[in-house]
């Protein structure tokens, strides 16, 4: 099986050579990268412009204690990295692990001491497990600077605040900003409500959880939402929540549902907050309560069954409307910002065709979520990871119906859409073959969502690509620097690219070598300054 649209570069795929490769961009985290210093290996120069903005970048970074192993990858501890772009034309490397209580425990002790998501379960067998609704909070999956305070994110608990030029983790916070109306910051159930906040609620210390998606629309707004699901009557309410450049509550909409799991992503426009509603099976509470199954192990996805978008007004007095697609599709991104034209509302969307007789057997009405990927690292040697493809759904509001539902691409295997500041119609995404082939992404690719006209660019042999996060140029300048890591498993190093916008396919003009490398992460993002820390808030020991 060829590496179909890097040939070139690679020559014919090696499933052995080159997954020992990627399971490297999977390794955990060093001890030397919990460190702060100048990066003193540049190849090309850093563009001035770059001066006082620092890139955030979040992901797992530990994976065992005590010798054992965690069942998935996605279990692991969350660590942060910034890039701070120094007046002095340097640029300062820092990285720690977001040091929650639970991170604090585990780390004493060196021992599995909780529940997690995706299959890591508690040192003690089923014993230890049953009953035990507490999850970890592995604050793993973004990291965002706004109203001069760093949060990160995961969305199955609460956000943990980090000093933004330290990365020190706070340990005394104020319930205000994405903490205010999640309950207690002692909650250790997140997400479920049994009495709406009454006394049951109080005994089992149940609070609710925020997004791991908030998005910026402009300087002074920020939209994210606060995650609810009724154990009783089975409705998820998402609150929709938008606040001004200081953290402060502007207006809050709710929207609920019932028998649906919470999104891990959705889009705003102008009008509208949209999700996609993933097709979920019946999943069997009983085997998670008595302790043999994580959360994420007894998912199922429903295979038959349309997958529904939702779409909520921003301004009350307007009913949301829910449509359906034809067929069944589990959306894992969206794109932050959406548009409406004529009328319609077009969404931007990566995802797994859940028709797609290689993956999902046709034959059957569900098939285990986790049957898709899982261990070390996703597994792409035994065909176990389904392509992730980027869609355009439009949909006609007012008519309440699907107008069309297409890959923007066909069969190019794409992840980690973003979008330009000034140009929302162009996307960047972590790129990995064509022809429906599902392989790590090794490239990167820019698509011009109107014309659909790509434009890529491909990383040296043994390297892994992942998420673009474009930042507008200054001083009058066209287009935007886009700022990636690449794992590089040759050199055992990470790597921090800078690409220019203007001229996409010729690759970096400045790339930052890490002392070491950093795990294969997940989200990130950028801040034009690294403001000094609040001063209510103290540095954790």
């Amino acid at each position: 099986m060829p590496w179909t649209m890097n040939t070139e570069t690679y020559g014919e795929y090696n499933n052995e050579v080159q997954h020992v490769d990627w399971g490297f961009a999977y390794s955990a985290t060093p001890p030397d990268a919990v460190d702060s210093y100048i990066i003193d290996d540049v190849e090309g120069e850093i563009p001035s412009d770059l001066s006082g903005v620092t890139f955030y970048k979040t992901g797992p970074g530990n994976f065992q204690r005590d010798g054992r192993q965690f069942e998935h990858v996605l279990d692991g501890d969350g660590f942060v990295i910034a890039i701070k772009f120094q007046e002095d034309g340097t640029a300062k490397y820092t990285g720690r692990f977001v040091e929650t209580e639970y991170f604090l425990e585990e780390q004493t002790e060196d021992k599995i001491k909780y529940r997690n998501v995706f299959g890591t379960q508690r040192d003690g067998g089923v014993l230890a497990n049953a009953f035990d609704l507490t999850l970890k909070n592995v604050a793993n999956t973004n990291v965002l600077q706004w109203g001069e305070r760093l949060y990160v994110f995961w969305e199955a608990g609460r956000p943990y605040e980090m000093n933004p030029d330290t990365l020190e983790t706070l340990r005394s916070v104020t319930e205000d900003g994405p903490l205010k109306g999640l309950g207690g910051i002692d909650c250790k159930v997140r997400g479920i409500t049994i009495d709406e906040g009454g006394p049951i609620d109080n005994i089992v210390n149940a609070g609710k959880s925020f997004t791991a998606h908030p998005h910026v629309e402009d300087d002074d707004t920020l939209i994210g939402f606060k995650i609810e699901t009724n154990a009783q009557t089975k409705f998820m309410t998402l609150e929709f929540t938008e606040y001004d450049s200081k953290w402060n509550e502007q207006k809050s909409t709710s929207f609920s549902v019932k028998d649906s799991l919470p999104p891990h992503d959705f889009s705003v426009s102008k009008s509208y907050y949209s999700f996609f509603d993933n097709p979920y099976g019946e999943m069997d509470n009983l085997r998670y309560l008595i302790g043999l199954k994580a959360p994420t192990q007894i998912m199922q996805l429903a295979l038959r069954q349309p997958t529904r978008v939702h779409v909520v007004p921003r301004t009350k007095g307007q009913d949301p409307v829910t449509v359906e697609l034809d067929h069944s599709y589990f959306c894992i991104h969206l794109n932050g910002l959406s548009e409406e034209k004529d009328g319609k509302l077009y969404l931007y969307s990566t995802g797994w065709d859940l028709t797609d007789e290689r993956f999902f057997p046709q034959s059957q009405d569900s098939a285990p979520f986790l049957g898709a990927w899982g261990g070390p690292y996703p597994d792409f040697t035994r065909g176990k990871v389904p392509p992730s493809l980027l869609y355009e759904t439009v949909i006609d509001v007012e008519k309440g119906t699907v107008v069309s539902h297409e890959e923007v691409r066909p069969g190019i295997v794409i992840e980690f859409p973003t979008q330009e500041e000034d140009k929302p119609n162009m996307m960047y995404l972590a790129l990995g073959a064509e022809e429906y082939t599902s392989l790590p992404s090794t490239g990167l690719c820019r698509i011009n969502t109107e014309t659909r006209e790509m434009e890529t660019w491909w990383a040296d042999n043994k390297q892994f690509t992942h998420e673009v996060i474009p930042v507008k140029k200054q001083n009058g300048q066209s287009g935007s620097w886009l700022l990636t890591p690449i794992y590089d498993a040759g050199n055992r190093r990470t790597t921090i690219a800078i690409l220019d916008s203007e001229d996409f396919s010729s690759g970096p003009v400045c790339r930052l070598n890490l002392k070491h490398h950093v795990t294969y992460g997940l989200h990130g993002s950028f801040a034009r300054q690294s403001p000094s820390v609040i001063s209510d808030s103290v540095p954790a020991l």
